[in-house]
């Protein structure tokens, strides 16, 4: 059984501990092989003491996976920086600006931050294999991830989509009303960088992946040259992060957001809060691509052929009442403005964005391997399965139906 370490954790923890000391500390892998390919998560179990008594700290510890490619596939020297940005600097100034709005319940949909490093050496600039992110063991309130090959349940994606829109919301108002504290606070996490530049000595091979998903689709047959372009297309505008744009909607978006990401807690089998992790690959864009990837990689296709449009609206009203309690003048934000840029989304970045996630969504459990051992081809070359294919192909349909390709 694998034994792990983290070297100075008192240090790091030293400002959430308040005069204590550790004295003890457990650690176990919190993910299995497959779940997570942007680090290794640790469950650390934390006990410390002051002149009083002892208590129970239950951490996640995230490191750098030590696995070269994956460190350059993720660009991991912008991306780790901006995960802790997100917890240390970002989630605070969203809290602050909710309360000055005069709101008395503020934005919790993240878990709380303990502290994090990016070396040992104070003298060192770069991200290296001593990086350390704390944040809170969520699964010690009673947090869970639901089933990735089952996901949301059009109540669950209800509460999902209204807990996104409170991010939105905030970041659109604070931009808007408040810009010198975003651009301080908030702009130098959402600068313009590239990733998965891998991508484009992989793109046919890749593109190929996924198209022989829908080789015995009639559908998808008819409008091959359409899929292929809009895949490519995605492929290039997925490596390109921060666009901005002139875009209405536009402000902080996860762009990562599906079952794994999304930790959920029950109480007497119905879902009652929502929290958001891995925010390693949010970004300044529009709110739109966070919707659109939420509803076609974590809501059960039978909701979804009954109620997506119900769930685009539901969302929409979620933003915009929430811009309300913010105080923030909505009348010129129509729905119809929001579902022109809705739509022109999902054929320049979410369609390929979509499709690219099947494969972790539907990664057989005995084919899974272990983050120190992902190699290019886990990424470029998968395997076809029934029931990713036929998500596939109704990921296609719904598109084409739509116009949205």
């Amino acid at each position: 059984m694998a034994t792990y370490e983290i070297k100075n954790l008192e240090q790091t923890l030293a400002s959430s501990l308040r005069g204590s000391h550790i004295v003890s500390t457990r650690f176990s892998k919190l993910t299995s092989a497959g779940d997570n390919y942007v680090g290794l998560l640790l469950a650390v179990d934390v006990t410390t003491s002051d002149a009083k008594n002892q208590e129970q700290l239950p951490l996640v510890a995230k490191l750098l996976p030590q696995n070269e490619f994956l460190q350059g596939f993720f660009n991991m020297q912008h991306t780790f920086r901006n995960e802790v940005g997100f917890y240390q600097t970002i989630t605070p100034c969203l809290r602050d600006f909710q309360k000055e709005r005069g709101l008395n319940e503020v934005f919790n949909s993240t878990p709380d931050f303990y502290g994090a490093r990016f070396s040992l050496d104070a003298s060192s600039t770069r991200v290296d294999s001593d990086a350390l992110l704390l944040i809170k063991n969520l699964k010690a309130e009673g947090f869970t991830i639901i089933d990735r090959k089952v996901g949301f349940d059009l109540d669950q994606s209800r509460l999902v989509l209204d807990k996104i829109a409170e991010i939105h919301a905030t970041s659109f108002a604070l931009k808007t009303l408040k810009p010198e504290i975003f651009d301080e606070e908030i702009g130098p996490f959402v600068q313009k960088f590239t990733i998965f530049e891998e991508f484009s000595s992989h793109e046919k091979a890749f593109c190929d992946s996924i198209l022989n998903l829908l080789v015995n689709d009639e559908v998808s047959v008819k409008n091959w040259a359409k899929i292929e372009n809009a895949i490519k297309k995605g492929v290039v505008a997925n490596c390109k992060r921060n666009q901005g744009g002139d875009n209405r909607f536009t402000g902080l978006v996860h762009s990562d957001l599906w079952t794994n990401n999304i930790m959920v807690k029950f109480e007497n089998g119905k879902m009652v809060d929502v929290k958001f992790v891995d925010f390693q690959l949010y970004e300044y864009s529009s709110f739109g691509r966070d919707v659109i990837f939420f509803l076609f990689t974590s809501v059960q296709i039978q909701v979804l052929k009954q109620h997506c449009d119900n769930l685009i609206a539901l969302y929409y009203d979620s933003f915009i009442n929430f811009l309300g309690k913010l105080s923030f003048d909505t009348s010129s934000f129509s729905f119809e403005g929001f579902l022109s840029e809705f739509n022109s989304l999902c054929q320049e970045v979410e369609f390929c964005h979509v499709l690219v996630m099947l494969r972790a969504i539907y990664a057989s459990d005995e084919n899974a391997v272990e983050v120190e051992e992902v190699t290019p081809s886990d990424f470029f070359i998968w395997q076809d399965s029934k029931v990713c294919s036929a998500r596939a192909c109704f990921i296609v349909h719904e598109f084409i139906s739509r116009g949205w390709i």
